[in-house]
């Protein structure tokens, strides 16, 4: 009997290896997920060297240099899937762009299952503008997911992923909460902001106040209009003071950004654009840029990077976007 390719034991720990880097690189991996990689990165060699080849490959894209990508030949770096421990070769038109492409792939799929569980979601560089039964309204940011739970004792609100602005009518029967994997933001009659990223949630409060409960029982009792925290598993930090008209810009579909590294701006168009922009190197990181950019494109974003920093600007697929010094 003759085994495909597909079925060998080495073909399959690549697929799964890519799979769990598409899993790890999402803001809704759970700690039961963690520890399922773990136990799976352990079962065998094949696994472990499976996924020492895609996660090199994946973190190895920081360190590229143009030379590296070799975008005017066709030339591009790669892994060996023979054996991972090698030193990486060079192929050709196969290799870093197709597996770039792959795993961006494989990971925008993921991070999109939540929003078939969810009452109400919005797609990347989507904003949605939900009215809710109690008169209470929800603006979604990209990307975002939210679940309605109403009764006669509470009114609950499931932040899945993403970013949303809560504005809350008063019904003194009946508290109003959004629960996060973070922890849970209570309102004290009020309007705020609830980002999620990374198991890790913040609260700005635009009205009023609210009372944030993290994941692991800290309780900050009152936060304040103008006042921001973060909060996680890990407790909550301490609150600090924020201009509210510059937090408050992506209502409006703006970001604004003052003295800002490249990098900081850089994680901010990830969120709306539809794939993936990955600077190359470390030198442009600290870049500092002021500016207003719209979220509704962020190929405009790009362009204005590119004509007011030393940036090149290079598209490598319609999910792919790379930043070189020029």
């Amino acid at each position: 009997m003759i085994n495909s390719i597909s079925d060998t034991p080495q073909h399959q720990a690549e697929q799964q290896a890519i799979l769990w880097q598409a899993k790890l690189s999402s803001d809704l991996l759970s700690d039961r997920q963690r520890r399922e990689f773990e136990d799976w990165l352990a079962e065998c060699p094949e696994n472990a060297a499976a996924w020492q080849a895609v996660n090199s490959f994946w973190t190895g894209l920081d360190g590229l240099t143009l030379a590296d990508i070799g975008a005017e030949s066709g030339e591009v770096l790669a892994f060996s899937r023979a054996n991972a421990s090698k030193p990486p070769r060079r192929t050709f038109k196969t290799g870093l762009a197709l597996a770039a492409s792959l795993l961006l792939t494989l990971s925008i799929a993921y991070q999109q299952l939540d929003f078939y569980l969810a009452d109400y979601r919005s797609a990347t560089g989507q904003q949605r503008q939900i009215a809710l039964a109690d008169g209470s309204t929800v603006l979604l940011n990209t990307a975002s997911a939210v679940s309605v739970d109403f009764s006669e004792q509470q009114r609950l609100l499931t932040l899945h992923r993403g970013e949303a602005f809560f504005k809350v009518a008063a019904d003194s029967k009946r508290p109003f909460v959004v629960k996060t994997d973070a922890g849970e933001v209570r309102a004290l009659g009020t309007a705020f902001d609830v980002k999620l990223q990374d198991q890790q949630a913040s609260v700005t409060v635009f009205e009023h106040a609210v009372k944030v409960t993290s994941a692991s029982g800290e309780i900050k009792e009152r936060l304040a209009e103008a006042e921001q925290l973060q909060f996680s598993a890990d407790g909550i930090s301490p609150p600090t003071h924020v201009n509210l008209q510059r937090a408050a810009a992506w209502h409006q579909q703006r970001m604004v950004f003052q003295d800002k590294p490249l990098a900081e701006i850089v994680a901010e168009l990830n969120r709306y654009h539809p794939g993936k922009i990955v600077m190359v190197g470390d030198a442009l990181k600290n870049l500092p840029i002021t500016g207003v950019f719209g979220i509704a494109d962020t190929d405009v974003a790009l362009q204005s990077i590119e004509q007011s920093l030393p940036v090149k600007v290079r598209k490598i697929t319609d999910h792919l976007v790379l930043l070189s010094a020029k």
